[in-house]
């Protein structure tokens, strides 16, 4: 379906069409289209301990969910049943985490976007065994953001995630306590974690079939925000913040409203960004973040659709309530990003990602748990350039830091890439400059990772491992 097709969909229109006819032959029974409202993660709670610190509980389990009619799906979650609880912590505060694993198989807790110590991050030398609970103390000491955490299981990480372990990480600091900004949690400021499934006849998950999902990455026929397929949501009629994670294995979205409103992205991965950048499609590929803030002051009493141009689907219907409509002036300046100004090319670190035929890898080399592939220096700038010599886009994470953009094939990057980032999505034939600095030491026992953040490309090989060291 085309940009044009979609924009054309009414709000009486829904998705119900294009999952009946493919269900026809799978034998499942899907719910009407926008008639479950959609779920806000619960914020967890903390443990105060004496000394300030706060604990946090988390428990990997089995669940089950029905995500279609009459289905009983068997899934993965974080203290519930799919998915997680969001946590929410200010910068400066002391965190002690307790993650207990209550599967039948090995799993482990990696915390995307945080810098913390290698031996905090949760990658996939942190091996959490049934029955088993991984505690780990560490402090918050970055930018607000929205981070999030998932598994980072060995050749297992896109199953996993599949299967529903993710959840959200809030950061707040000055800035973003400060900003006039909707901060209302899930009512002007709705987090939305975006993902895809398919089913097979029996209702449960359909995960990894064959060679092609590998190369290719797992992706599904039915959209999920916040572990609900084709939600609603109610909000006032005013300005809306909505907070976007593209929690997907694979799946590339271009986010759009279906009357082609402009939005304001305020911030992305690692930062606010340094003012507002108007548009009317968002690019986010699995990994990445955004926060954008929305004008919904004129559709008091009417709706719109959400949903993803590339795709040409709605995945949240918004309805706006009958009332007094609330005006909102968006500030001008939102952060000032002091982070590698006047950098200094003094050292350049390549990588290129390979990819041929039942093949995966980064600068010709797939990932060994054995082997420490980069040895990086603690507290200085560097350039990485990261290479994309395929046709396929990838979207490549690097643990343990924040970074900036320089360029994309020699041009100036994004106009919304002006703040800080963890993943960067690298499209066809294209090169990415990033400064990147570390403040954290990672070991030869527990390194950081850099890798595909497609999950499917990740566990088959598209990873590497890096120490940092004084």
């Amino acid at each position: 379906m085309k940009r044009r097709d979609f924009v054309k969909l009414g709000l009486i229109t829904s998705w119900s069409t294009f999952l009946n006819a493919d269900n026809t032959k799978q034998k499942i029974s899907v719910f009407p289209s926008f008639s479950k409202p959609l779920a806000i993660p619960p914020i967890l709670k903390p443990k105060l301990l004496k000394d300030g610190t706060k604990e946090y509980n988390l428990n990997v389990q089995e669940g089950i969910v029905e995500f279609l009619n009459g289905s009983k799906t068997k899934t993965y979650g974080v203290n519930i049943d799919f998915l997680g609880p969001t946590i929410r912590v200010n910068k400066n505060d002391t965190l002690k985490m307790n993650v207990k694993n209550s599967l039948k198989e090995e799993t482990v807790i990696h915390w995307h976007g945080l810098k913390v110590l290698g031996k905090n991050d949760g990658g996939p030398n942190r091996s959490i065994h049934p029955n088993d609970t991984w505690t780990t103390k560490f402090q918050i000491n970055q930018r607000s953001s929205m981070c999030w955490y998932h598994p980072h299981t060995h050749e297992k990480t896109g199953e996993q995630v599949f299967k529903g372990i993710s959840g959200l990480f809030i950061i707040d600091d000055e800035d973003s306590l400060n900003l006039d900004i909707p901060k209302n949690y899930g009512i002007d400021d709705i987090p939305l974690v975006v993902q895809d499934r398919r089913f097979d006849t029996q209702g449960q998950f359909l995960y990894k079939q064959s060679m092609h999902d590998t190369m290719m990455g797992v992706t599904g026929n039915f959209s999920l925000i916040n572990g609900i397929v084709d939600p609603y949501v109610k909000v006032s009629a005013k300005n809306i913040r909505f907070r976007i994670l593209n929690g997907s294995n694979a799946r590339i979205y271009r986010f759009m409203f279906n009357d082609k409103r402009a939005f304001y992205q305020i911030a992305g991965d690692s930062s606010f960004l340094p003012k507002p950048v108007k548009m009317t499609t968002l690019l986010l590929s699995p990994g990445e973040r955004a926060e954008i803030l929305v004008d919904l002051s004129d559709l008091a009493g009417k709706g719109i659709l959400f949903g993803d141009e590339l795709g040409g689907k709605p995945l949240l219907k918004i309805f706006v309530k009958d009332e007094k409509s609330q005006k909102y002036e968006i500030p001008k300046k939102l952060t000032t990003i002091n982070e590698y100004k006047n950098i200094i090319e003094s050292n350049v670190r390549e990588f290129e990602l390979n990819i041929r035929p039942g093949w995966l890898a980064i600068n010709g080399k797939q990932m060994d748990m054995k082997r420490i592939d980069e040895v990086v220096p603690l507290g200085k700038t560097e350039i990485w350039r990261i290479k994309n010599p395929q046709r396929m886009p990838h979207p490549f994470h690097i643990h343990g830091c924040s970074f900036k953009i320089i360029s994309r094939n020699g041009n100036k990057p994004y106009l919304n890439e002006s703040g800080l980032k963890d993943t960067v999505l690298l499209l066809s034939n294209e090169t990415v400059d990033i400064a990147i600095k570390f403040e954290y030491e990672s070991t030869k026992k527990y390194p950081y990772m850099y890798h595909c953040h497609i999950l499917e490309h990740e566990d088959a090989g598209m990873m590497g491992q890096f120490i940092v060291k004084k």
